[in-house]
């Protein structure tokens, strides 16, 4: 009895020490890399239909497939984790400068979306939309990411002129955990 006793915990030392020695194997075979997607949303704004103060109304979207990325391409089914560094938007062109009087940037696919909204923004070339953390909306850009299918960003509102254009370059810099042994 007392062999058998033996035999019983020396198995289960042995089987944990497998377990732990794959677990930490396969750590070693994971591979990071960087997945940066950017859209650039060429806004035109327009006057609002039946409105007789100056301003005007805007809506574009753009469509991204994170497997436009060829490393998120080539590890598309051994993905994960995904963690959100920055997202950002910065306004490339403009005519004239305007306010941004009440604007949402989106970021949605079938299943979850996220925003920022801004109030009275003044913007002209080389303004940085902040795009932050501060409602979590970087965790669901994350599942989104995780999700392995396109998604939309989008800008849409309106701007205290009602003839304008400008062109808003959206960034997303991610870095994606994968093992190729998964």
């Amino acid at each position: 009895m007392k062999n058998l006793t033996k035999l019983a915990i020396g198995l289960l030392l042995l089987t944990g020490i497998i377990f732990t020695g794959c677990k930490e194997v396969s750590e070693l075979t994971d591979v990071k890399f960087a997945a940066n997607y950017e859209a650039e949303l060429d806004v035109t704004v327009a006057p609002t239909a039946g409105d007789k103060s100056v301003t005007g109304a805007f809506s574009v979207s753009e469509t991204i497939n994170p497997a436009d990325n060829s490393e998120y391409d080539q590890y598309l089914d051994k993905i994960k984790g995904v963690t959100i560094n920055e997202v950002s938007g910065l306004v490339l062109s403009i005519n004239p400068n305007m306010t941004l009087t009440s604007t949402t940037i989106r970021i949605s696919n079938e299943s979850r979306s996220t925003s920022w909204e801004y109030i009275n923004l003044p913007i002209n070339i080389g303004s940085v939309l902040t795009l932050d953390n501060d409602n979590g909306q970087w965790d669901v850009v994350e599942q989104i990411l995780m999700d392995k299918t396109s998604f939309t960003v989008e800008i849409n509102g309106q701007a205290d002129v009602d003839n304008g254009e400008f062109v808003v370059l959206l960034a997303i810099e991610s870095e994606i955990l994968a093992n190729p042994l998964n």
